[in-house]
């Protein structure tokens, strides 16, 4: 392929993306400008992209060619993961960058985009492939593909010429507008040409979760019932309502907006079965067998599923309801929290704590698999903090997945304290990306992302069984709470959400842990 350097495929898809025209639909947007186009110029960069196909903006704003690309080179200078930009560089890159204006909700404008996207594409001696990159909001989904298979731009299941689209979530609200979303776009779309993405799967370490896992023989046999006491998943934002969020964030909320995909798939990530290849298919339908299993642990739904909003903290930390946007009788959940248990062998009664907010004291994702005391406490333990030792329970070995803002992998365990008395010391094995892999940048989610669609690589996307089986665990809290005369338990801003998430782990023994 044209302008590919001599790169390491990926372990997942074996090859380097295939020569595809790329239009981002909705392409005025803050997505496309922060993380699609600085992805799209790394790949370019470092030779997974060929320099001929096109990439097309599409939006309403009237934008020429020129603007759009010195717009952009901004963008790309202020999000690039590698530093200043070579300005020759980003020339030759930008020579195959366009912008068409194009009201998305205009079904007669995409006629004449159609035949502007052609014609780019046979001055690029490209034709025939293609990806389309919804950057745009969900009420769009629907019109959007509608106006494009109506213009001529969806192939038939048996032509030669291949069409991938990408859809950004929220993929409907609940089970019922999900299911209604879907069916519309089965009636446009094979599910094959659908990827939904997630860019908590293009991490490296959730990746590493897989490899982790399946790559070491030592660990693998540890992730069960026998072994595992519980999990605890943690998505933390220590941010609010910034950037004017809030009106789109009080439409969904911490559960729909975060538990619902990012945490779900985290969860089936670490419990799933051995798949019988490291191949897409094979590796969604073991998620898919994880996410069917799910069930809510017992008790009335206040005791499994409890949600909280946060509150002022001082002068400058407004609360939620003072935010901009905000209804200052809003009920949407800042802070969620889940327990729930997978009905299956490898973990019954093991039960996983899941937790996402908003104004919590820092922004971190975790995996922390807590694995179970040994049957017998021969040693005493000792913790020290400077010179001052005393005696403590014994901690549990904990194996934690850090998935943000620093990507790194821990062991907990117990070694003996020097001395002469026989004393338990915890100490912590770890291993952060940045610092063990010095010489090579870490890739951004987006950049892997997309990578894997121009490859036709759907591992790290969720298909359509995968978001029903989700959606039917959220839809019932949801519904739960929506009917429920109970306000969201307040939390401080800055502190670890409502005593109620406390209290629900209480009930099993157990307690978050602090990232």
């Amino acid at each position: 392929m044209n302008g590919v350097t001599d790169v390491p495929p990926s372990p997942s898809s074996q090859g380097l993306a295939e020569e595809a025209s790329i239009v981002i639909f909705g392409a005025s947007g803050d997505l496309t400008a922060r993380k699609l186009l600085p992805a799209l110029f790394h790949l370019w960069r470092d030779g997974f992209l060929s320099s001929r196909a096109p990439i097309i903006g599409a939006a309403r704003r009237p934008k020429t060619d020129a603007e759009f690309r010195e717009e952009i080179f901004a963008h790309v200078q202020k999000h690039s993961r590698s530093g200043t930009i070579n300005r020759d560089q980003w020339n030759t890159f930008a020579q195959r960058l366009f912008y068409r204006q194009l009201d998305l909700s205009q079904p007669a404008e995409y006629l004449p985009f159609k035949t502007e996207l052609e014609s780019l594409e046979r001055q690029a001696g490209v034709a025939g492939k293609r990806l389309f990159y919804m950057a745009t909001t969900p009420d769009l989904f629907i019109p959007t593909v509608q106006s494009v298979a109506k213009a001529g731009l969806i192939p038939g299941r048996y032509s030669p010429e291949t069409l991938r689209v990408v859809f950004e979530k929220p993929f409907g609200s609940d089970l019922a507008s999900a299911r209604q979303l879907q069916s519309s776009l089965g009636r446009l779309l094979r599910e094959e040409q659908v990827y939904r993405i997630d860019h908590y799967l293009g991490k490296e370490t959730v990746q590493n979760l897989l490899l982790f896992r399946f790559g070491n023989a030592i660990f693998e046999p540890l992730f069960n019932r026998t072994h595992v006491d519980h999990v605890q998943i943690t998505v933390a934002e220590a941010q609010g309502m910034e950037h004017g969020r809030g009106g789109y964030y009080d439409s969904s909320g911490a559960l729909r907006d975060v538990l619902q995909n990012h945490v779900l798939q985290l969860l089936a990530l670490v419990a799933m079965e051995p798949p019988s290849s490291f191949r897409g298919k094979e590796i969604r339908d073991e998620k898919v067998k994880i996410l069917d299993a799910l069930a809510p642990a017992s008790g009335a739904i206040e005791e499994w599923a409890i949600r909280g909003q946060y509150t002022r903290r001082g002068p400058d930390v407004p609360g939620y309801l003072e935010e901009d946007r905000i209804p200052p009788d809003s009920r949407t959940e800042t802070y969620a929290a889940l327990a729930v248990k997978i009905d299956n062998w490898r973990w019954a009664g093991v039960p996983f704590y899941l937790r996402t907010g908003k104004r919590l004291p820092q922004r971190v994702s975790d995996i922390a698999i807590q694995f179970k005391l040994p049957p017998l406490h021969l040693f005493k333990t000792v913790e020290c903090e400077g010179d001052i030792c005393e005696l403590v329970e014994a901690r549990p070995n904990q194996l934690v997945f850090r998935i943000q803002p620093s990507e790194s992998i821990s062991l907990s365990c117990s070694a003996k304290r020097p001395g002469m008395q026989y004393q338990i010391h915890p100490v912590t094995m770890d291993f952060a990306f940045d610092e063990g892999f010095k010489e090579l940048a870490l890739p951004e989610a987006y950049e892997r992302l997309l990578l894997d669609v121009l490859r036709g690589d759907s591992t790290l996307f969720m298909r359509n069984d995968e978001l029903d089986a989700a959606w039917r665990l959220v839809t019932p809290v949801l519904e739960g709470w929506s009917s429920s005369t109970k306000l969201p338990e307040e939390y401080v801003a800055g502190t670890w959400g409502p005593a109620g998430a406390d209290r629900m782990l209480a009930r099993s023994g157990h307690r978050w842990r602090t990232p």
